[in-house]
């Protein structure tokens, strides 16, 4: 990533506290089996800048990314690697994905210190026309003798009601073994070449999923000790006080719906990220226009 973004990202998205936080009397969700994360914004302006700008990082990866060609590269992107239709209706633009997606790709990777599996841009086939399916997000962390994937989902909404309720509904079927299966089945069999996965113990799983494609590769996961974790970032509209603006989310989850146990072959966390902020639409509405426009991108 560009050092002048993985500044912009430090600077802009402020981490302010942990739930559960009993200072402030705020639970962490009825879900969550680790620390829900809570953050803030320093500045608006930077903010959508993180959006445009990370289009790039979240399309390709790394060794990809010519400085000399950023702006051809970024066009790319949007023809190829993300949903974007210039011809479309300001409206239908305003609900695509990716302005989430970038934004969870930041923090993950430069505030969680989580890596990139893959470019998420890679999932994306412009001839099917419809949002990429399956996790939001592909980071690994490897540790001393341990390794967690950390496969995240987003939802950037206005009304913090519809991100949660479209989360809760996938749920069950994101913390499942079929889905993880097909996930990384999917990577192994399409985008092997484009992996970050050197002397990794999911190169050792590729392997042996080659040598032999019958193995179930939840079994293998748990085999290797690698964990899932399951990040839902929640970017909405907040309150004008922000201690107001967390305590709704737990709440909200609490009072609509009932905590629930998944069953994984590997052991698995989940936590909440949350980021109130203001003019959600505005935030949308100005990345369009310096898309559009063709800003320059960071250098």
């Amino acid at each position: 990533m560009r050092d002048s973004l993985i500044k912009l990202i430090k600077e802009t998205i402020i981490f302010e506290y942990h739930l559960p936080n009993l200072d402030k009397n705020i639970p962490k969700t009825i879900f969550s089996t680790d620390k829900d994360k809570c953050y803030s914004y320093s500045n608006i302006e930077s903010f959508k800048e993180i959006i445009y700008n990370s289009i790039l990082e979240y399309s390709f990866n790394e060794f990809e990314i010519d400085e000399k060609n950023y702006q051809k590269l970024f066009v790319q992107a949007l023809k190829s690697k993300i949903k974007y239709n210039e011809f479309a209706k300001k409206e239908t633009k305003i609900k695509y994905g990716f302005y989430g997606e970038v934004i969870l790709y930041s923090i993950l990777h430069i505030l969680q210190n989580a890596t990139p599996l893959i470019a998420r841009g890679y999932f994306y086939n412009p001839l099917e026309n419809s949002e990429t399916k399956g996790y939001d997000s592909y980071h690994l962390i490897e540790r001393n003798d341990a390794m967690e994937l950390w496969f995240g989902e987003t939802k950037f909404h206005k009304n913090y009601k519809k991100g949660i309720d479209d989360v809760i509904k996938k749920i069950d079927n994101a913390l499942s073994n079929s889905y993880l299966d097909k996930n990384i089945i999917a990577i192994i069999s399409n985008h092997k070449r484009n992996l970050n996965i050197q002397n990794s113990k999911i190169e050792s799983i590729i392997k042996d999923w080659e040598e032999n494609p019958d193995i179930i590769i939840t079994e293998h996961l748990k085999k290797y000790n690698i964990k899932l974790v399951y990040p839902i970032l929640i970017l909405y509209e907040g309150k004008d006080d922000y201690d107001n603006s967390i305590k709704q989310i737990p709440k909200y989850i609490e009072d609509n719906f009932e905590s629930k146990s998944f069953y994984l072959s590997i052991d698995y966390s989940i936590f909440f990220i949350l980021l109130p902020l203001k003019n959600v639409k505005q935030i949308k509405e100005d990345v369009i226009s310096w898309i559009e426009s063709k800003k320059a991108l960071l250098s």
